[in-house]
Order: structure tokens, then sequence, then C-alpha cells
């Protein structure tokens, strides 16, 4: 479980760059956010229809609450 937490802090930490990287790079053609995208676009794509408001775009918060809840409850859940 603990190699579990440590693979999803460092997908959240990757998920706030994202997060940060809409406001240094506005056109998406950085070399850090290309390298972000194709980790995080698979988690972020259905989320962000519902999670953009006045222009910015929070699913990667989103979904980086809702897996940190997830690995909280399977912790719960699994001995």
């Amino acid at each position: 479980m603990a190699i579990l937490a440590l693979v999803v802090q460092l997908y959240s930490f990757v998920l706030f760059i994202r997060f940060i990287m809409q406001w240094i790079d506005k056109d998406g053609t950085n070399q850090i956010n290309t390298a972000l995208k194709p980790m995080t676009e698979p988690l972020l794509e259905p989320v962000r229809p519902k999670t953009t408001f006045s222009g910015i775009d929070f699913s990667p918060v989103v979904v980086s609450i809702l897996i940190n809840v997830a690995v909280s409850v399977l912790g719960s859940i699994l001995p």
C-alpha cells in the first residue's frame, strides 16, 4: 500500500505542475507541458468539460483529489 501511496503522490505532483503550466504556457508548446500531457490527458480529458470555469481548467485539481480519496478508501478497506 505504501508503494501505491507514493505513486499517487508523484502523480498528484505531476497534476499540480499541469495546473500551474496552464498559466505559464498558455499555448501548450513548452517541453515540460508536452512531456506531461501523455501521462495526464487520459484522466483529465473526461473531467475537463465539467471543471473549467472562467477559462481556468480545474481538472488537475479535481482528478488529484479524486485519486487521493480513492487511495484513502482503499487503504481503509484493505488490511
